[in-house]
């Protein structure tokens, strides 16, 4: 008997939470018929309407399961209650997920806590866990211009411009030249 791949979906219903979406569906895609659980966490449980919450939750993700249009995939709504990250891995534990799928946005959070539940579900979970941030420059720094000659000149084999390779250093495209030309 084969066990169906248990895919937990944390969705924050905020505008990035389409982007958390595609990721797990795309994994799910890589599964036979998997089991899906999309979760949301509400703030309180005798704050928020519940109801209002998990029509929230399907008005996201059920158009987005309508257009993929498998009959094999099941797929549960869940709102929690909580502390977030304890929650979400409280659950995923529970229902012994093989994978969780989490986004590391925090666009309405202080700066300083900027991908804070996404950390504490990495610490906690019990299973696999994927995070998804924006795509781009996570960074904003300054790139070497030679640096990026270089790239581009060696269609990705060296990285780096002599200024900032050390001349000692062993080379990774180094090492799967001669990996591949045995």
């Amino acid at each position: 008997m084969t066990t169906s791949h248990r895919i937990v979906v944390a969705l924050d219903l905020s505008e990035f939470a389409e982007i958390v979406l595609e990721h797990a569906l795309d994994q799910a895609a890589r599964h036979t018929a998997p089991d899906l659980h999309f979760v949301t966490v509400a703030e309180s449980e005798v704050d928020a309407d519940v109801e209002a919450v998990r029509e929230r939750l399907a008005a996201l993700v059920l158009p987005a399961l309508d257009t993929i249009g498998r009959t094999d995939w099941k797929a549960k709504l869940h709102v929690l209650a909580g502390e977030p990250a304890e929650a979400i891995t409280n659950f995923a534990a529970e229902i012994r997920a093989h994978l969780l799928v989490i986004g590391r946005f925090g666009t309405h959070q202080p700066r300083e806590r900027i991908g804070a539940s996404a950390s504490k579900v990495i610490d906690l979970a019990t299973c696999s866990t994927l995070v998804i941030g924006l795509s781009g420059d996570a960074v904003d720094a300054q790139q070497c211009l030679a640096c990026a000659e270089m790239r581009t000149a060696t269609d990705g084999r060296t990285w780096f411009c002599a200024a900032h390779t050390a001349p000692d250093r062993m080379r990774l495209s180094s090492l799967v030249e001669t990996v591949n030309s045995l």
